[in-house]
Parts: C-alpha cells; sequence; structure tokens
C-alpha cells in the first residue's frame, strides 16, 4: 500500500489491477469494473448501492481501464468525504467493508445488470459509424498499430462483445482478474489507527508479474487510406513515428516539442494551420510517450482536405528542417511547468502519479522534474525532431454534394 498524506476534504481509496495488454481478454477487463461497482452480494443491484453511497454522505466510485505501454490497468476508485468534516469516526471502516465487498463479495453477478451494460456496449458499437470523430480515431488506430495491442479496440470488438455471457465473465473475474497485479493508493488525512485498519481490512500488494515495457514497431512506408462518407467536412489523422520514450534522455524535449507543434493555443499548427491559413476548424498534436509516436488530428472542410493534409505535411518538415525558436521554447517550457504545478492540486492526479511513479520505479520529485525541464535545450529538441517519421496517414471524408454533417 502507498499512503499520500493530503489535506484535501476527500479521501481517496484506489485499487489497480494490472495485467498484460492482451486482445482476447479486453472485453472482460472492459465490462468487469462497471459490474463490480454496480452491485455486490450484500447490494444487489444500482439502486441498493446507489443508496449505500448515499448513507456515505456521497461517496463515490469511479474506474477506469487503460492501456499502458505492454500493460492493461483496471482502477477502481473509492471517493469518500474526510470523517473530520462530518464528525463521523465510522464512515472510514463503512467505506473501507464497502470497497471490500465490492471487489470480493460476489458470488455471481447479476445477469439484469450485465445484460444492460453488454447491450449499452453493443449499442455503442453499432453507432460507431455515424460517430464520425470516434469513427475515424478507431480506423485510424487499427492502420497506425496494426499488429500491436493498441490497433485492438479496449473495449474488445462487436463479436467479442455478443459472444460474452455473465458465467464467462464471472469466471475471469474468479480465475484471473483477482490474481493480477495489485496495488493500493490511499490519498487524504489519515490517522495511524485507521492505517492499521485499513492494512487489516484491504488486500495486500501482488508483485508485479510483468515488467512494464514501453516499445513500438519500426517505421515503415507511409501508408495513408482515405475513405469517403456522408458529411460536409474531413477528419484528417497524421500518425508520425517518434521513438522517444519516459525513460529516455529526450523525453522532456520530446514533450516540449509537441506543445510547440501543436500542444497549446500557441502551437505553431493553430496559429499557422488555423488562425493564419483558415484551413481547419480545430487542430492539435499528442505525443504517446509509452509508444514512441506522435499523432496530429484535425478537422477541416472536406472542400480543403487535399490543402490542409498538404499544409500540415510541410510545416512538419520545416520545423525538422529548420528547428524551433528560443521564444518557442521559453513559451512552451513555461506552460508545461505551469500544467505540472497546477496538476498538483488535483487529488486524482496525485493519486494516478503514485500507481505510475511505483509501476515505472520513477524517485524524480517535482523539482527535479522542474529542474529537467528548464535544463532543455534548443538543441535538445532539434535531436529529438530528426527522430521523427510520417508513418500513417487516414482521412475520412464527405462528398461533395452531401449536405449532412459531423
Amino acid at each position: 500500500m502507498l499512503l499520500i498524506k493530503n489535506d484535501f476534504k476527500t479521501i481517496q481509496f484506489a485499487i489497480y489491477f494490472t495485467d498484460l495488454d492482451k486482445e482476447e481478454t479486453s472485453v472482460y477487463r472492459f465490462l468487469l469494473p462497471r459490474l463490480l461497482t454496480s452491485h455486490t452480494n450484500q447490494y444487489i443491484n444500482k439502486t441498493k448501492m446507489n443508496e449505500k453511497l448515499e448513507d456515505l454522505y456521497g461517496a463515490y466510485f469511479k474506474t477506469r481501464i487503460e492501456r499502458i505501454g505492454n500493460l492493461s490497468v483496471v482502477s477502481i476508485v473509492l471517493t469518500i468525504v474526510d470523517p473530520l468534516i462530518v464528525d463521523d469516526d465510522r464512515l472510514i471502516n463503512d467505506a473501507l467493508e464497502l470497497l471490500n465487498q465490492v471487489l470480493y463479495e460476489h458470488d455471481l453477478f447479476n445477469e439484469d445488470l450485465f445484460l444492460e451494460e453488454k447491450r449499452m456496449i453493443i449499442e455503442q458499437w453499432e453507432t460507431l459509424y455515424d460517430k464520425k470523430r470516434l469513427y475515424a480515431q478507431t480506423k485510424f488506430y487499427e492502420h497506425f498499430f496494426k499488429d500491436d495491442s493498441y490497433g485492438y479496440p479496449i473495449s474488445g470488438s462487436l463479436k467479442d462483445i455478443k459472444k460474452l455471457t455473465v458465467q464467462k465473465l464471472y469466471q475471469y473475474y474468479k480465475d484471473v482478474f483477482l490474481n493480477n497485479s495489485k496495488k493500493m493508493i490511499v490519498n487524504g488525512r489519515i490517522s495511524n489507527q485507521h492505517i492499521e485498519k485499513i492494512e487489516s481490512m484491504m488486500l495486500h500488494d501482488s508483485h508485479m508479474e510483468h515488467p512494464f515495457i514501453a516499445k513500438f514497431r519500426p517505421s515503415r512506408e507511409l501508408l495513408i487510406v482515405e475513405e469517403e462518407t456522408k458529411m460536409q467536412q474531413a477528419i484528417l489523422k497524421l500518425g508520425y513515428h517518434f521513438p522517444v520514450f519516459r525513460e529516455d534522455r529526450l523525453f522532456h524535449a520530446a514533450v516540449l516539442l509537441d506543445t510547440i507543434l501543436g500542444g497549446y493555443p500557441e502551437s505553431r499548427l493553430f496559429k499557422i494551420i488555423r488562425e493564419k491559413e483558415g484551413l481547419c476548424y480545430d487542430i492539435s498534436s499528442s505525443y504517446d510517450f509509452y509508444k514512441g509516436v506522435l499523432i496530429i488530428s484535425s478537422g477541416v472542410d472536406h472542400l480543403q482536405k487535399d490543402r490542409a493534409l498538404t499544409a500540415i505535411k510541410e510545416l512538419v518538415i520545416e520545423l525538422i528542417e529548420n528547428g524551433i525558436h528560443e521564444d518557442e521554447l521559453k513559451n512552451a517550457k513555461a506552460y508545461y511547468e505551469y500544467q505540472i504545478k497546477s496538476s498538483l492540486d488535483s487529488q486524482s492526479f496525485l493519486t494516478k502519479r503514485a500507481f505510475i511513479r511505483d509501476l515505472m520505479n520513477h524517485n524524480e520529485t517535482i523539482e527535479q522534474r522542474l529542474e529537467a525541464i528548464e535544463n532543455v535545450t534548443i538543441k535538445d529538441v532539434e535531436e529529438s525532431l530528426r527522430k521523427i517519421t510520417l508513418d500513417t496517414i487516414y482521412v475520412l471524408y464527405g462528398g461533395q454534394d452531401d449536405k449532412t454533417s459531423l
């Protein structure tokens, strides 16, 4: 267990279940946390569960499934008000008892709740084509991350979901999920007495069986995929191979490069492609340091798609060939540092940060991180620029005469 003592008005109890990211288990891990937090043996349906959470002064669960490098991480977080605020000495004990039931006290899963959750996921898949942004993201990932787990839907495919039964899900829960590597994070104002209670009532952390690995395939010959649909716009996705990972010397330089390119309103993509050239409705870049990739996303008028695509590619080439300016680096550093400092006011961020630091054996303090950012030079950013290679382009666009929009 990791304990973070902070004076927030709430206390968070977070459990992280970690396993290898595999296609065949995606559908189980996506649906399971929803079922676990919807009912227990004692609180047999959502109504009973919600009534119990209300009794705990409006406590709430938040679940998430995410991919971190080669790992799949399911988080279940229970947030309660600080007992000192409501003057209730039993609140922590009651909250821990509920969390324990959510994690372990399921002799069966309620089949009606399972079918309800399953139906909603199926509906999301069957209407995916109508949600153009999400559809474009899904198709782009299929092409860019082909033969990589990132290219497989985190929810599992529609076929996977339709085949899933409550019996199979429960079997996975008992045989696999409960045997995952586990880490508990407690974040808030906790007394020593309560620490002892937590340790006596809750699960013990288990050893990480699978080492964290950040990697991606080598770059390849440029793949271009265009798909026509019914809308007045076009959605552009450009995937760049960018092999700089979290542990690399150039990591902070890569983050600053992403910021300068398309990470904030003063970025080149925003100021030139959107504001100066007026070629798009929106545009941004994102850097995934677990996979070593950089992705540019933009929404444009379908009549401007070819011009916008050419302008984006030329902007990146110009950046690679001619580098950045001192003012750009200075402003990007200020923005990056502000994001880090402001995130320290978020309890959820600090909880997740503690888990990630433990997962990756990071000992870097905030002060050390800020110092590392300040020490990044133009030469560092330009060195990272030379690692960028355009790998995949995906364009979803509307026909000339179509009158529907996103």
